[in-house]
């Protein structure tokens, strides 16, 4: 069969060109999902272990500063901080002050540690999983300013640990006339 010069059709040169242009492109999207692949687990490890912590922060924290009587803490322990907060009883008709104590204390189940919190008014919560270690924590007790407390929490989910530092300061209770 022969080929007339009218009739068209692609060079040997334009389908390698095209080929390989396919190629390349190919191999781009590829490695991008593999990549993807690769990091979303990882991402996700990281995002658990973040907001772990940043629960455990948020309330320890919280407490620290709701508090007007004493931090003590326990840093061998299973339980490594009690708080004491003196808080108004709202539903008394004559204002009332209560003490409360909060404890924090680790529990380890089914071979992971969770951070628990326990009001003695209320019960037990479980603030954060995944704790790799101790909570180290620190202040002064002997200081004539409101107790600051600083806190660094370290969790690990999969293989991805993360670390934050919190610092809280009592605050002052308002002057009473």
């Amino acid at each position: 069969m022969k080929l007339k010069t009218t009739e068209k059709g692609f060079t040997l040169i334009e389908l390698l060109v095209a080929l390989s242009i396919a190629a390349f492109v190919t191999a781009a999207a590829s490695m991008t999902i593999i990549t993807m692949m690769r990091l979303t687990p990882m991402t996700n490890n990281w995002a658990i272990a973040l907001r772990q912590v940043q629960n455990a922060g948020y309330w320890i924290s919280r407490d620290v500063q709701m508090s007007q009587g004493n931090i003590d803490i326990y840093p061998d322990a299973d339980t490594f901080l009690t708080l004491t907060l003196t808080v108004p009883e709202w539903d008394s008709d004559l204002g009332k002050v209560v003490n409360k104590e909060i404890v924090y204390q680790f529990e380890t189940l089914s071979g992971q540690r969770w951070l628990t919190r326990t009001d003695s008014t209320g019960g037990k919560t479980v603030i954060a999983q995944y704790i790799s270690e101790p909570i180290q924590s620190e202040y002064d007790p002997d200081s004539d300013q409101p107790y600051t407390l600083t806190v660094t929490i370290k969790a690990i989910s999969g293989n991805v640990p993360v670390t934050k530092t919190y610092e809280a300061t009592q605050r002052v209770p308002a002057a009473t006339p």
